[in-house]
C-alpha cells in the first residue's frame, strides 16, 4: 500500500509535469524538419528529388555527441547548468521555426538553399536541446523517480509527434502552411515556460563552478568546429555520401573511446563530489575515463556492446516495414491509417504501461521482459510475409510492434540515464544514445539488400536472430536478481536505493 502511494506521489509531482512538457518540447521540431516539411514542399511544387535531399538537414541529430562536451564544460550564468542551455535553445527554436514560417519553399535553387539553412539551424538547436534535456532529466530524477520520469518524458515526446503530424496536417487543409508553422513555433513556448518553472537541478555538496576559458579550450573549440563544419559541409555539398558519414561517425566514436582508455588518467572527481569539467580536454576525455574506471574495461565494453545491439532486431524491421507493406500491395492510406492511428495509441499505451511496470520490477528485469517481447513482436511481420495482404494481420502486427516499441523505448531511456555520472551527464548520455543511433542507421543499413537476397519471410526470421546477441548480454550487464546499475551518481550510495 505504501509503495502504491509513493508511486502515485511520484507521478503527481510538479517535476513529472515539467518533464512531460519538456519531452513535448524535445519532440516538437523533429517532424517539422522531416515528414511534415516534406508535405509542405510537395504542396509547393518542389521536385521529389529535392524533397528527399532535405533529409540531410537531420545530420545534427547524428552528430550531437561532438558538441555535447561544450554543454558539460561551460555553464551560462543563469538558471543553472542544464536549464540555462534549455532556455537558450528553446528561444532559438521559436525564432528559427518562425523564420521557416516566413519563407516559402520553391523549386528555385537559391530559395531552397536559404530554406535548407534555416531547417538545418532548427535541427542543430533541436539536437542541442535534446542534449541539455537528457542531462537535466537524468540529474533531476531521484532513483525512485527514474522509471516514471523516463515514461513521462517519452509520452510528452510522442504527443509532440502527434501535434506536428496529425494536427499540423489537418490545419494545413484549411490554412496556409506558413500559418501552420507559426502555430508550431508558438507551441515551443510550452518548453520555455516549463523550463522557467522547472525544479532546479540538485547542487551537490562540494560542487564547484566552471573554470574560465583557457587557450587550450580555444584550440579544442576550433577543433570541434572544424570537424563539425567539415562533416556537415561534406554531406550537404555531396562530397560525403550519407552511408560514408555514418561510418565516419562510428570511427570518431571508436577513436574517442579508445583514446579515453589509453591516455594517461587525469584527476577524476571524488565519488561524493560533483563539479563541471574544468577544461574542454576534461569534458572530452574524463566522461569515458570515469565510465571505464567505474565499470572496468571488460564490463564497460559489454555495456557498450549491449547498447549497440539491444534494439538491432527492431531496427531491421523498422527500416524495412513500410517498404515490405507496400510490396505486398497495401496502399499508403491503409498503412497511414493503421500506423498513425492505432499504432500511435499502441505506442502511447506501451509508454504508460511500460513506465508503470518499470517502477514495479526495476530496470534490469524490464530489460529482459521487454527485450523478449520486442523479439517476439517481429513474428507479426513474418506472418504477413507468409499470408500476403491481410488487413487483420496488418492491424495485429503494427499494434503489437508499436506496443513493444513503447515498452523498449522507456526502458532504454531509463537504462541510459542509470549509467550516467552527474558530472558528465551530457557527454555520457549523448554518446550512449549515439550508439543506439548507430544500430538504427548503420548496422541496419543493409537490411533492404538482405531482404532481396533472402525473401521477406526469411528476412523477418533473421531479424529475430539479430535480436538474440543483445539479449545474450543481459546476464552480464543487467542480471535478473541484481538492482539497477545506477550507482553512478555522485552523492548516492546503496542506502539511497
Amino acid at each position: 500500500m505504501n509503495a502504491t502511494r509513493n508511486l502515485l506521489q511520484v507521478f503527481q509531482s510538479r517535476k513529472m509535469a515539467v518533464l512531460l512538457f519538456l519531452g513535448f518540447s524535445s519532440g516538437l521540431p523533429l517532424f517539422l524538419t522531416s515528414r511534415t516539411l516534406q508535405l509542405w514542399m510537395q504542396d509547393a511544387g518542389v521536385e521529389l528529388g529535392a524533397i528527399t535531399l532535405f533529409g540531410l538537414v537531420s545530420v545534427p541529430y547524428s552528430l550531437k555527441f561532438l558538441w555535447s562536451p561544450l554543454l558539460d564544460r561551460f555553464v551560462p550564468p543563469f538558471l543553472g547548468r542544464r536549464r540555462s542551455w534549455l532556455i537558450i535553445t528553446q528561444i532559438g527554436l521559436v525564432l528559427a521555426i518562425a523564420a521557416m514560417a516566413l519563407q516559402q519553399p520553391a523549386q528555385n535553387l537559391q530559395v531552397l538553399q536559404l530554406f535548407a539553412i534555416t531547417a538545418l539551424i532548427v535541427t542543430f538547436l533541436s539536437a542541442t536541446q535534446d542534449i541539455a534535456g537528457d542531462a537535466y532529466r537524468t540529474d533531476v530524477l531521484s532513483p525512485l523517480e527514474l522509471e516514471a520520469g523516463a515514461s513521462v518524458w517519452v509520452l510528452g515526446y510522442r504527443l509532440a509527434l502527434l501535434v506536428t503530424s496529425f494536427l499540423a496536417l489537418i490545419l494545413a487543409d484549411y490554412i496556409p502552411w506558413n500559418v501552420v508553422y507559426l502555430i508550431m513555433a508558438a507551441f515551443m513556448g510550452v518548453g520555455i515556460v516549463s523550463t522557467l518553472f522547472a525544479p532546479t537541478e540538485p547542487v551537490l555538496e562540494g560542487e564547484q563552478a566552471s573554470a574560465p576559458m583557457s587557450s587550450k579550450d580555444g584550440i579544442f573549440l576550433l577543433l570541434f568546429v572544424a570537424i563539425l563544419a567539415g562533416l556537415v559541409g561534406g554531406v550537404i555539398t555531396g562530397y560525403i555520401p550519407l552511408p560514408t558519414l555514418y561510418w565516419l561517425i562510428a570511427g570518431i566514436l571508436a577513436i574517442w573511446l579508445v583514446s579515453a582508455f589509453v591516455l594517461p588518467k587525469r584527476q577524476l572527481n571524488n565519488p561524493t563530489e560533483a563539479r563541471p569539467p574544468q577544461s574542454l580536454q576534461d569534458a572530452v576525455i574524463l566522461p569515458f575515463q570515469e565510465f571505464f574506471g567505474r565499470f572496468g574495461l571488460t564490463q564497460a565494453s559489454l555495456i557498450l556492446a549491449f547498447i549497440l545491439l539491444y534494439k538491432l532486431g527492431d531496427s531491421l524491421v523498422g527500416i524495412t516495414a513500410n517498404l515490405f507493406l507496400r510490396e505486398i500491395t497495401f496502399t499508403k492510406s491503409e498503412i497511414a491509417a493503421v500506423q498513425g492511428g492505432m499504432g500511435f495509441i499502441a505506442t502511447t499505451v506501451g509508454v504508460l504501461v511500460g513506465g508503470a511496470i518499470l517502477t514495479k520490477i526495476g530496470i534490469n528485469r524490464a530489460l529482459w521482459i521487454f527485450g523478449i517481447l520486442q523479439l517476439v513482436s517481429n513474428l507479426g511481420y513474418y506472418a504477413l510475409a507468409i499470408a500476403g495482404k491481410n488487413y487483420s494481420l496488418l492491424v495485429l502486427a503494427i499494434n503489437i510492434e508499436n506496443l513493444c516499441a513503447g515498452f523498449v523505448t522507456v526502458v532504454t531511456v531509463a537504462y541510459l540515464m542509470s549509467l550516467c555520472n552527474h558530472s558528465f551527464t551530457t557527454t555520457q548520455f549523448a554518446l550512449f544514445s549515439s550508439l543506439v543511433a548507430i544500430s538504427r542507421d548503420i548496422l541496419s543499413a543493409p537490411a533492404g539488400q538482405l531482404a532481396v537476397i533472402t525473401g521477406w519471410s526469411t528476412f523477418f526470421l533473421l531479424s529475430i536472430v539479430a535480436a538474440i546477441p543483445g539479449l545474450a548480454l543481459l546476464p552480464f550487464v543487467a542480471p535478473w536478481n541484481l538492482p539497477t546499475v545506477a550507482l553512478a551518481k555522485p552523492g548516492l550510495n546503496e542506502d539511497d536505493y
